[in-house]
């Protein structure tokens, strides 16, 4: 039987985020409404692999979009795991088995490369805005960063359900 999770944390992305989906949603609608009739009344000339690339292409920006509109970050930590989902993604899967360090950082957009998950060389950063973080580095070397606005509450269920799992 698993126990409860010891922490867990929802963070909303930026209103612009939120618009800039709602608005790809709305390009794509518009877009659709127009090349559709078209694509169909021509199906035979146009070929299947354009039709399959737009197809594939309609998907790609609608996931774009409902990723804006949701713009949700949740960091949990059970017994076993530190997870960090981008809704509805899980991007950071981490055992505590190979939790080596955590310790609570400062951590800027710039040094993440942007917003959202982001993958820099051997480090993996999940954020919607600069402040306290917390970076858990695993025994292979390679690190995890989670913005959150309790960065001591997580660093402590963290290292807690490790030590739990090791002992």
């Amino acid at each position: 039987m698993r126990s409860a999770e010891p922490f867990r944390e929802t963070l909303i992305g930026p209103r612009w985020l939120a618009v800039a989906g709602a608005m790809t949603l709305v390009f794509l609608v518009v877009v659709t409404a127009i090349s559709a009739p078209v694509l169909i009344g021509r199906a035979d000339e146009v070929g299947a692999w354009t039709i399959t690339l737009l197809v594939v292409g309609f998907i790609l920006i609608l996931g774009a979009g409902l990723l804006g509109i949701t713009r949700r970050i949740t960091i949990a930590v059970s017994d076993t795991h530190v997870d960090g989902r981008l809704t509805p993604f899980r991007v950071i899967h981490l055992p505590l088995s190979e939790v080596d360090r955590v310790e609570v950082i400062e951590i800027t957009v710039a040094q993440a490369g942007g917003v959202g998950w982001r993958l820099a060389g051997s480090e993996q950063f999940l954020l919607w805005s600069a402040g306290a973080a917390v970076r858990v580095t695993t025994v292979g070397g390679r690190s995890r960063v989670l913005r959150t606005e309790h960065p001591e509450e997580l660093r402590a269920a963290i290292l807690s359900a490790s030590r739990a799992l090791q002992g």
